[in-house]
């Protein structure tokens, strides 16, 4: 072997030890007419002159870094070797990562050691990328789709897409056993614990085992509600009725009314005939005034119980908002209605 012309840079060659020096150690090499020099900076355990005496005659390991002059090193081998074998777990699968460095025309470059790293536009992501300048400096993980390590060319074709098309069908196979569990454990009719995570116009979602339910406005308060906060609290836990199930559509109806009394269930037990009773005139009629007990508990005071005086009409003797005193002449429980009279 002539010296610095049969070498290549990055060949790993086997040496004897020759001879031992300060500064390091003399190798020799079969074929060959001289000896080469391994400087105690290039190895890779720390260098102890009296040991490596022991070792003369033994064969070590060493990689070509350079050429005229000649240089041999066993750390750059060892990193060499140990990259390797990280290329080989990434050719067999295995999630690497590469911060970006530059673009070109068909997606993103990268470093990872030794190795360039392309991903192409189409494997950045799951969806389409317009704007590829907006990674430069990121790190993306990423699987290899190809290896190549001939000679002076050492790239990686890598994709993100696929490891997030993985994790989209794994997150959606987890999704699917839950709600297949949810809805085989629910029916209409359950009394069951939620709480609210967001309100809307239309009513409030409640997270009932980690599934979104509505509970419509209309189902919050018996007496009714211009807005979804009169009635719950963000974070709060509440019982709510299983009102409707559908698990084709995956939506589940549920109310909070339907478990608190209605007004008219607990007017017995509060009012009687005979009772005088404070209410606000909430609504005029051509035969009365219809009179607010409570919230959810009206009564009529027909035109002929408003005065002592003959009136033709309500309007000329109360006004929508009026606080008034009135006198229960009749309860009907089952019809849901209240005879009142300012009159009496």
């Amino acid at each position: 072997i002539k010296p610095n012309k049969d070498f290549r840079v990055g060949q790993i060659i086997t040496a004897k030890i020759s001879s031992v020096k300060d500064d390091g150690l003399t190798l020799s090499l079969k074929n060959a007419k001289k000896d080469f020099e391994l400087s105690k900076d290039e190895m890779l355990n720390e260098f102890n002159k009296e040991e490596y005496k022991e070792k003369i005659g033994q064969d070590i390991k060493v990689m070509v870094v350079a050429k005229n002059p000649l240089k041999l090193s066993e750390k750059a081998m060892a990193k060499i070797l140990a990259e390797e074998a990280e290329i080989e777990e990434i050719r067999n699968g295995k999630i690497f990562e590469a911060t970006i460095t530059e673009t070109n025309k068909g997606g993103l470059v990268g470093k990872y050691g030794s190795y360039q790293v392309f991903v192409p536009a189409s494997q950045i992501k799951l969806g389409f990328v317009k704007d590829l300048d907006k990674y430069v400096g990121k790190t993306l993980r990423l699987k290899a789709e190809k290896v190549e390590s001939k000679g002076s060319r050492r790239q990686i074709v890598g994709s993100q897409k696929v490891i997030l098309e993985a994790e989209k069908a794994e997150r959606d196979a987890v999704k699917a056993q839950k709600e297949a569990e949810f809805f085989g454990s629910i029916q209409e009719g359950d009394v069951v614990l939620g709480t609210p995570v967001r309100f809307a116009a239309f009513g409030a979602f409640i997270d009932v085992n980690g599934f979104d339910c509505l509970a419509h406005i209309s189902d919050l308060s018996w007496t009714g509600c211009k807005d979804c906060s009169e009635v719950l609290e963000i974070g709060k836990n509440y019982e709510f009725v299983i009102l409707k199930v559908d698990a084709e559509t995956k939506r589940v109806s549920i109310g909070y009314k339907q478990l608190k009394p209605r007004p008219w269930d607990l007017v017995a037990d509060k009012y009687n005939v005979g009772d005088v009773v404070k209410g606000k005139v909430v609504r005029l009629v051509s035969f009365g005034a219809f009179v607010e007990v409570e919230k959810g508990v009206d009564g009529l005071v027909h035109v002929s119980q408003i005065s002592n005086e003959w009136l033709e009409n309500p309007v000329t003797a109360l006004q929508v908002g009026q606080e008034v005193d009135a006198k229960i002449i009749d309860i009907n429980i089952e019809k849901e209605k209240m005879t009142l009279s300012i009159k009496a």
